[in-house]
């Protein structure tokens, strides 16, 4: 076992991992949550609460 056994073996865990976000952010089921938190900045009304009582 060498230096670039262990450099291949790194490579391919980066890959899976790299595969493994984009089938979580790309699936079908997470949609809505990504819709909601785009379109929740814009459904922010720009007036700040004043709950600090100031």
């Amino acid at each position: 076992m060498d230096i670039n056994w262990a450099r291949s073996l790194f490579t391919i865990w980066v890959f899976v991992s790299f595969l493994l976000v984009l089938y979580i952010v790309l699936n079908k089921r997470n949609k809505q949550n990504y819709s909601d938190a785009a379109n929740s900045i814009m459904e922010d009304n720009d007036t700040p609460d004043d709950k600090s009582g100031r």
